[in-house]
């Protein structure tokens, strides 16, 4: 049954509309024994078709995998070069959720249109986090995933009120949020390390009036980092390497 979905991902997705409605038939069919087990408290069992596997997870499961795969690559999470990422964001941008939401409109008339959103947000989720839980992953570069899903978070809140059921489909802005609260948190804790390392590195040179310059010019250069993507990032940043310094003075 999952087939076609693939076939979907792979070729004209016009094509194959006809046999992926079956599969949303087949959703609903398992959806209402469901309903009809439940009311009734018999063993699913006594079902002959019923499929123990969840047909709904096992079509995410499928749809997440396909998607996984769909996303350009970016070489390595180690790979510290802002301009590859730049274009890898706007690769995300300009290739790779087009691409999904050409795919929409078909999932959207065989009736899939809500689990097919779902994983659109998962397989996007799942992909920016697997890039900033990098170690090798600086301020900066976290920096610039987040100004990307704030333009993201943004965009898509202004289009919202123009949207009609026309639309096959949009990034849910709550997905977008998280996106910009997680990358959030990884840029609190790599400008964290970052401080205490830079730091600990300036201190241990033994010339204190160098030292103080160096931490103030890199101290200021986060912040007004910050301050050109949000306001209220930039206050949190500032409050992370005030935190930190007087960790380090204890």
């Amino acid at each position: 049954m999952w087939t076609v979905v693939g076939e979907v991902f792979g070729g004209s997705h016009r094509m194959f509309l006809e046999p992926l409605q079956s599969v949303g038939e087949s959703l609903k069919w398992e959806k209402q024994k469901e309903v009809e087990w439940l009311g009734s408290s018999q063993e699913m069992g006594s079902v002959s078709t019923w499929s123990p596997n969840f047909w709904r997870k096992d079509l995410e499961e499928k749809l997440i995998q396909y998607m996984t795969a769909q996303i350009p690559l970016f070489g390595s999470s180690s790979n510290t070069d802002e301009t590859a990422l730049k274009q890898h964001l706007n690769q995300l941008e300009t290739t790779f959720l087009p691409s999904l939401e050409d795919r929409g409109g078909v999932f959207k008339e065989a009736g899939l249109l809500v689990t097919y959103a779902r994983c659109c947000h998962a397989s996007l989720s799942s992909h920016l986090s697997m890039l900033t839980d990098s170690n090798h992953f600086s301020f900066s570069q976290c920096l610039l995933v987040y100004e990307w899903g704030l333009k993201m978070y943004e965009r898509e809140t202004c289009l919202r009120p123009r949207q009609t059921s026309q639309h096959s489909l949009s990034l849910d802005v709550q997905c977008l949020m998280w996106i910009v609260l997680k990358t959030e948190e990884k840029l609190l804790a790599v400008t964290q390390k970052e401080v205490g390392k830079a730091l600990k590195e300036a201190f241990d040179t033994g010339k204190p009036h160098c030292a103080d310059a160096a931490v103030i010019q890199m101290l200021t250069e986060k912040m007004e980092a910050a301050c050109r993507v949000s306001e209220s990032l930039s206050e949190k940043v500032e409050a992370v390497c005030l935190e930190e310094c007087l960790r380090f003075l204890e």
